[in-house]
């Protein structure tokens, strides 16, 4: 993975795996230039407020994803309704967290988030892996004839599917955590090796690092008292496409 540093920001690495279809270079486009919005608009939300907006759940996370999007295209809803008709169930009203259009295609889009300790990259928990595996199901449910209103209405050449979990990395202790400690982190062996220990190895073909520019990195005090940082934040994704 080839890493380059976005002033204030940090230092960010992408690389996509096994994307061969006719909308890869489309999803590979659309999909790096969503996480560095995310990465920037999470830059900006620090330097007005003194906190990292990751820290958070995945609801509140959506307040940087959405004007991420709407920084790439003005086509996209958030809780896209759709008409569920499951084989021989009765038909009922269900959602996605993102439909988008980009580029002559329609992208269905579920957003998760998780956090990951990273003293135990070689033994990482398995809800991380668990989610991911949650939200490429729930897409995998979704049948083309429930889509094809969406395709239809903005006359798009085919429809991708993507899972994209957001994976904070922290640290726990009783005492402060000061930068100098973290400088001796190696942040991207330990994402190495919570891909490699997990079945996002084979699962995603999409994996981003961000390594927290150190102005960004601060012990946040909880009751206890006891600290956490979140010096670095992982985004992987898994990207389908449906022929029509």
């Amino acid at each position: 993975m080839n890493y380059r540093t976005i002033k204030n920001c940090g230092e960010v690495g992408i690389e996509f795996c096994n994307i061969d279809s006719d909308g890869a270079r489309v999803s590979r486009d659309f999909l790096r230039r969503l996480v560095i919005n995310i990465i920037r608009r999470s830059t900006d939300y620090h330097d007005e407020t003194g906190e990292p907006v990751f820290f958070y759940r995945e609801r509140q996370f959506h307040s940087v994803v959405c004007p991420s999007i709407a920084d790439i295209t003005s086509s996209y809803l958030m809780e896209h309704p759709l008409r569920r008709r499951p084989v021989r169930e009765k038909e009922f009203t269900g959602h996605v967290d993102y439909w988008i259009g980009y580029r002559d295609y329609s992208f269905l889009m579920e957003l998760k988030h998780c956090y990951f300790g990273y003293r135990r990259a070689n033994n990482p928990r398995r809800s991380i892996a668990e989610k991911f595996n949650s939200a490429m199901e729930q897409l995998k449910n979704i049948r083309k004839d429930e889509c094809r209103d969406i395709i239809f209405s903005v006359r798009a050449k085919g429809l991708i599917k993507i899972a994209l979990q957001t994976i904070v990395f922290y640290e726990g202790s009783r005492d402060q955590i000061s930068i100098d400690e973290l400088r001796h982190r190696d942040f991207k062996g330990l994402f190495k090796g919570l891909v490699e220990n997990t079945d996002l190895s084979i699962k995603s073909n999409l994996r981003c690092l961000w390594v927290l520019h150190e102005r960004l990195i601060k012990s946040f005090e909880y009751g206890g008292p006891s600290f956490e940082v979140y010096p670095a934040v992982a985004f992987v994704g898994n990207i389908s496409e449906m022929i029509w």
